[in-house]
């Protein structure tokens, strides 16, 4: 009896609908913007271009401070009068004053100029990591940069920079030939020159 009950059990087991499946892996790549700036020449553009007006900015300030080390060197001056001396003070002062002014107003200079060049960047690379994503069926998508590098435990070197290195294959393709400056702004529109207004007519004699 209890052989047949146990055979009843798993026939109706074995002809039950399957309730739970095993759901597909996920797809996923990761997309790692410092290898692209290896491997892209136009990528590399973006960052020479950075680089420059970086070292711009920092000529300059060298510059002025080469001029504040020489006023410091001429107040060593034995034969310099007293009057000469406290000019001469006064004058290194505003300039240690304007120095740290302009130290400030070249930082500012430079994370305005690269945000706006790393934003042209974003708004090109984009639509491309958009497209191959979806040629690929993938769900996710992780930027994998220098702060999060401690988010895998392990990585297939080969696998990880695929992904990457077929969008600087693309971003290369299609901006062939094209500057990597940041788009110009387009110059506002002037305000309409007011309407002429209509000659008054004259009054008639009486």
């Amino acid at each position: 009896m209890r052989r047949m009950l146990a055979l009843a059990a798993l026939t109706t087991l074995a002809s039950a609908p399957v309730l739970a499946q095993e759901a597909p892996a996920p797809r996923f790549a990761i997309f790692a913007p410092d290898q692209l700036f290896k491997t892209s020449a136009r990528a590399k553009k973006v960052v020479e271009q950075l680089d420059g007006i970086g070292k711009g900015l920092q000529e300059k300030l060298l510059a002025k401070q080469k001029e504040l080390e020489k006023m410091a060197e001429q107040l060593k001056s034995p034969g310099l009068s007293d009057e000469g001396r406290a000019k001469l003070q006064r004058d290194l002062q505003d300039g240690e004053t304007a120095f740290k002014r302009a130290q400030e107003d070249s930082q500012k200079e430079f994370n305005k100029e690269s945000d706006k060049i790393y934003g042209q960047f974003q708004k090109e690379v984009g639509p491309i990591v958009e497209e191959l994503s979806k040629e690929r069926k993938l769900q996710v998508v992780f930027q994998y940069t220098r702060q999060n590098a401690g988010m895998f435990a392990f990585t297939d070197e080969k696998w990880a920079v695929d992904f990457t290195n077929e969008i600087a294959k693309r971003y290369d393709a299609k901006f062939e030939g094209k500057s990597a400056a940041p788009e110009a702004e387009a110059p506002a529109a002037k305000p309409a020159a007011p309407a002429a207004k209509p000659a008054g007519k004259g009054k008639k004699n009486g």
